[in-house]
């Protein structure tokens, strides 16, 4: 039987979970914290599915814990963030996240809530089954002949937002850091919640350009310089 496991990468952490630094909920946390017993964070479908490890020691990764920071990437979306624990993230930054019973995605353009399973074996075959819409895949495939392997620690996030009709392609797609990308997000979407009706919203592009991994500028770029930068932005 197929498993995420079995499409999975190599673990993102050598050290194996434990219940001390695991604080998820429920009947998920304990679904989740069995299924990193097994790969310890991963990514899956050509890195457009990232699930998060439980350790951090490596300065390019985020943990679950320092994922799920009040103070991190989250204070971004202040009174639009939907308090859920999120373990999981797409090719674009749509988190999946859990309340410790129901597994939900958190679209992080428009902070839009919608529920997807009742447990976390149910989101795992949601996934599996149609995993080119839940992850991006095909996008990330695509994203990768043409450039190279995603790094770790990224995302790809459109420059024109999907919301305001930017389109599914290559050419709209800009390599950011994660935390940078939702820390972008967060400040995006407050800023559509607070356009009055009626008025036209404005976004300004150049600050995605701002945040755009060097290893996307150029062909010549040798190395990754958003890990600890993303954090003063």
């Amino acid at each position: 039987m197929t498993n995420l496991i079995s499409v999975a990468s190599d673990s993102l952490s050598v050290i194996p979970p434990g219940g001390e630094c695991f604080s998820v909920p429920g009947r998920v946390g304990r679904d989740l914290l069995s299924l990193l017993s097994e790969r310890n964070g991963f990514y899956a479908f050509e890195s457009a599915l990232h699930v998060f490890p439980t350790d951090d020691r490596d300065s390019q990764l985020q943990s679950l814990e320092s994922w799920n920071s009040a103070v991190g990437w989250r204070r971004a979306y202040g009174e639009l963030d939907p308090g859920l624990f999120f373990f999981a993230e797409d090719l674009f930054g749509l988190q999946f996240g859990t309340d410790g019973e129901v597994v939900f995605s958190f679209n992080p353009e428009t902070a839009n809530v919608v529920r997807l399973s009742e447990g976390l074996a149910e989101w795992e075959k949601l996934v599996l089954s149609d995993y080119s819409h839940m992850t991006g895949h095909s996008l990330a495939h695509e994203w990768q002949v043409r450039n190279g392997e995603i790094p770790v620690g990224h995302r790809l996030i459109p420059r024109i937002p999907f919301v305001v009709g930017g389109s599914f392609s290559v050419e709209n797609m800009v390599l950011v850091e994660s935390w940078g990308a939702m820390k972008y997000w967060g400040d995006f979407a407050r800023s559509v919640a607070e356009v009055p009706d009626g008025e036209q919203f404005r976004f300004d592009v150049s600050k995605v350009e701002r945040i755009r991994c060097a290893r996307d500028r150029s062909a010549d770029a040798a190395q990754c310089l958003c890990f600890g930068s993303a954090q003063d932005l």
